[in-house]
């Protein structure tokens, strides 16, 4: 495994890659805050195998931690062919105008993908 694609989304919207809200790459451990807000209950881990992962959130409860960045995660490590990406990497995060128009009790769907 290399990381993740992750993508976010309203509840009940398609979920094509163009029609994101917010997206970022991580690293392999990159989720782990968010299996954290599983176990915290401020998230439903929906399930899945990796294509993709889901889990649902609230805007009151995901959008104030990705202001602040996205958070920090102890991913090694990865050489590749022609890459290599450093321990903790995050890439950019991209949220779209809309999703800051999001009310604080929308539900938001998170679909992980796994960049094997």
């Amino acid at each position: 495994m290399l990381g993740w694609d992750v993508l976010v989304f309203r509840e009940g919207a398609d979920s094509l890659k163009d029609s994101a809200l917010i997206r970022w790459d991580t690293g392999v451990f990159g989720l782990d805050w968010l299996d954290d807000l599983v176990k915290a209950n401020k998230a439903v881990d929906l399930g899945g195998n990796g294509y993709p992962n889901r889990y649902s959130v609230t805007a009151a409860t995901l959008l104030p931690i990705l202001a602040n960045g996205l958070p920090r995660n102890h991913s090694p490590l990865v050489i590749g062919e022609d890459y290599s990406l450093p321990p903790g990497w995050n890439g950019q995060l991209k949220i779209e105008p809309a999703a800051l128009g999001c009310s604080p009790g929308d539900i938001l769907v998170i679909e992980a993908w796994d960049q094997s």
